[in-house]
């Protein structure tokens, strides 16, 4: 198998789920391999990223990473372009569901952050609601609670993902996978062409598109159990140590 592109996760896999400095060295080593592999450099294939994290957020990686395929962000909700700063929504999603979702951020902002010291709104996403929590025990409580907002609201249909630390609200039917079918469509790509990292269950639709999928040590039990390889190591350490392994390279 010859890969051509790599897709990653960035929190859990290229930076600590803590909010917490990243690794220098590491980092390094890391962004060193990225842009070596995106000039054809190296035998590595090229990277890109693949996240729940907002575009501004995603922009400066890239930069930073020389990453020059299109990057998913919001978990699939937009897609961006560094090559002409072009950000899209991603596949299916209208504009009556945008208007829905900001009635159901205000309604969050007002009605549930008071209820629960210490949950935190992630600002700056577009159709995607992220909500941060050191204490994610609350959030089987909050779902609930925002369910039943939502419910009262036509035409929204959500799923809703717990992380380590963060409950992601999206749009039914909104996934990384259906991001990566769009991007592999582009550039005709199939799905062994394609490799994935990644470390919660958000990442199970990567998984499911790619024909290589591995995960760090750090990763969620049923992640690592549909993985084909699990590396030793957490987060960034274990995504150069996955870089390593020969399925990796082009």
């Amino acid at each position: 198998m010859s890969i051509r592109l790599i897709i990653s996760d960035i929190d859990g896999c290229i930076s600590p789920e803590e909010s917490r400095a990243w690794d220098g060295p590491l980092f390094d080593r890391f962004a060193a391999r990225c842009r070596a592999a995106s000039a054809g450099t190296s035998t590595l294939a090229p990277l890109t990223l693949c996240t729940g994290r907002p575009q501004p957020y995603v922009e400066a990686l890239m930069k930073v990473l020389d990453i020059r395929f299109p990057a998913i962000c919001e978990s699939g909700a937009v897609i961006y372009r560094l090559e002409n700063n072009l950000s899209t929504f991603g596949p299916g999603i209208m504009p009556a569901m945008i208007q829905s979702l900001q009635q159901l951020r205000h309604f969050i902002s007002i009605e549930i952050l008071p209820l629960y010291p210490g949950l935190i709104y992630q600002f700056g996403k577009e159709a995607q609601i992220s909500l941060f929590s050191e204490d994610p025990s609350c959030f089987e409580e909050v779902q609930a609670d925002i369910q039943a907002y939502a419910d009262t609201l036509a035409g929204l249909k959500l799923t809703m993902t717990p992380s380590h630390y963060y409950l992601n609200i999206d749009l039914a039917g909104v996934t990384k996978g259906t991001a990566i079918e769009l991007i592999a469509g582009e550039y005709d790509l199939s799905r062994d062409d394609m490799a994935g990292i990644g470390d919660t269950l958000g990442d199970l639709s990567i998984r499911e598109s790619v024909g290589f999928f591995a995960c760090p040590a750090n990763a969620v039990p049923q992640l690592k159990e549909v993985a084909d390889y699990v590396s030793p190591w957490p987060d960034l350490q274990g995504m150069l140590d996955i870089l390593d392994r020969p399925e990796m390279q082009k």
